[in-house]
């Protein structure tokens, strides 16, 4: 699931962000460029943000924007992105975050089976370790395959 949601136009590696609403900008403006979402998705990611803080820093370094499907979401959506420079989300401890995912669902059922193998993905912090280090968005795919793999 999650290797058929991250492709090459929906990766990039090593992009500069100076806040974090500019990275979550950055990476939902790949889920409107491949025709997942509608650009008032990326606004909603932020909005959440806004109002709840950064429950959306997962764990240490890493953050999941996401909104509700209603507002916006075509398909179900991914992308990510890793930032060359830690961005502060004010998650205390958990700051700064290198490595940042969006997603859009459009139903529970696919919802909870990608944040499975992300979770899965992110468990393994050598993999984690390999994708901040890479330096394309080829590499990063190879990685998360690699993991995969059946």
């Amino acid at each position: 699931m999650i290797t058929d949601l991250l492709k090459m136009k929906t990766v990039k590696a090593n992009v500069s962000a100076s806040t974090w609403k500019e990275a979550a900008r950055i990476v939902g403006g790949l889920l409107v460029d491949t025709g997942g979402a509608e650009p008032r998705y990326v606004d909603s990611m932020i909005l959440s943000v806004e109002k709840y803080g950064p429950y959306i820093v997962i764990t240490p370094g890493v953050a999941l924007f996401h909104a509700r499907p209603q507002d916006g979401v075509k398909e179900i959506c991914m992308g990510l992105i890793t930032l060359k420079s830690g961005v502060d989300f004010g998650a205390g401890e958990k700051d700064p975050v290198n490595l940042v995912f969006a997603f859009g669902a459009s139903d529970n059922k696919t919802h909870l089976k990608v944040l499975s193998q992300i979770m899965t993905l992110l468990r393994d912090k050598a993999v984690v370790n390999q994708i901040l280090k890479s330096n394309s968005q080829k590499e990063i795919l190879e990685i998360i395959e690699k993991k995969f793999k059946i």
